[in-house]
């Protein structure tokens, strides 16, 4: 009897460990997306826009042709940290290319790392996912000060994805 019920036992253990397993694995599988009001529609074939954030504004343009895709533009940090710090580490700005659903395809590099707070140009050309429709951007980095007005480091960062 004390045999049955163990076995009985291991066999409801593995169960729960199965299906805890599984919903973990279908959590993490989940389809990641950006919602509407962060997407910015890639429907004509050249355009000229600006995003802006609280931290930085970009001024791109894109022109597609053949499945690929040029983004150019600029960087141009919020008035905070040009003023309130003189350095910038590890920055890095990024383009999420999307389906009509706001499904995430792809993420691109568009520019890293730069020493000042100057306005930052960038210029790239990729492969643009077959049944891309929109992008939206992304960003990180941590900016110091470079004299002694006390103002400690700041790390910003900006990721639509959810």
């Amino acid at each position: 009897m004390k045999k049955g019920l163990f076995f009985l036992s291991s066999v409801i253990a593995a169960v729960f460990l199965f299906i805890a397993a599984s919903q973990i694995i279908s959590a993490s599988a989940a389809t990641k997306t950006v919602s509407i009001g962060d997407r910015l529609s890639m429907e004509q074939s050249k355009y000229t826009g600006k995003w802006k954030s609280n931290d930085l504004t970009v001024e791109y343009s894109y022109s597609k042709d053949q499945g690929q895709v040029e983004l150019s533009g600029t960087v141009t940090f919020a008035m905070y940290l040009v003023m309130g710090y003189g350095h910038l580490d590890n920055f890095r700005l990024g383009v999420i290319f999307l389906d009509e659903n706001g499904r995430v395809l792809q993420e691109t590099g568009l520019a890293t790392n730069r020493d000042t707070l100057d306005p930052m140009p960038f210029k790239r050309k990729v492969n643009l996912p077959p049944n891309a429709v929109s992008m939206a951007f992304t960003y990180q980095g941590k900016a110091t000060s470079s004299g002694g007005n006390g103002a400690g480091p700041i790390s910003f960062n900006f990721s639509p994805i959810r």
